[in-house]
């Protein structure tokens, strides 16, 4: 029954944490007179966060009524063919992504937001990504560009420093 739920659980989850997320936000200090305070990008976040989790608990409710409709079509039909579900389940994605974010965390002061983003989504991008659809250049470009337009942002808009790393 609990794999049944798992996706309705996750987003139950992520939903959660992203109403804490909210509420911590209203902690934050502003140390600087500007219209855009420490708490916005965050509150932006778990808003995202929000709206990503409710869109999993109703992609997760409405699969579990196809399944429901396929069964009692299945059963009016009398027939002998089960629908079984082959998949097979791997934790190694998550594994690696955990590793990842770990490695980005500690390496990020060091080598830099610039560098260590950009590594960081490619391999990110590239782990989380099918077998058969693994575009190599689009990562790169991808992440290159998300990671500069990300800088950009924070320093030019936001006027927040990010680490520089050996970029000094």
């Amino acid at each position: 029954m609990v794999g049944k739920y798992s996706d309705v659980f996750s987003g139950l989850f992520l939903l959660l944490i992203s109403v804490g997320m909210f509420t911590a936000t209203f902690s934050f200090k502003a140390l600087t007179v500007s219209k855009v305070g420490p708490d916005f990008m965050p509150k932006i976040i778990a808003c995202l966060i929000a709206l990503v989790s409710i869109a999993i608990i109703v992609s997760a409710f409405n699969k579990l009524k196809e399944k429901k409709s396929l069964e009692i079509q299945t059963v009016e039909e009398e027939t002998s063919v089960t629908v079984e579900e082959s998949e097979e389940k791997t934790y190694l994605p998550v594994i690696l992504s955990l590793a990842l974010m770990v490695g980005y965390l500690i390496l990020m002061p060091y080598v830099g937001f610039l560098i260590m983003t950009a590594v960081y989504l490619f391999f990110q991008m590239y782990v989380l990504s099918d077998k058969s659809n693994k575009k190599l250049v689009l990562f790169i470009v991808v992440s290159i560009v998300s990671s500069i337009v990300t800088y950009f942002i924070f320093r030019s808009i936001f006027y927040v420093m990010l680490p520089t790393g050996i970029l000094g």
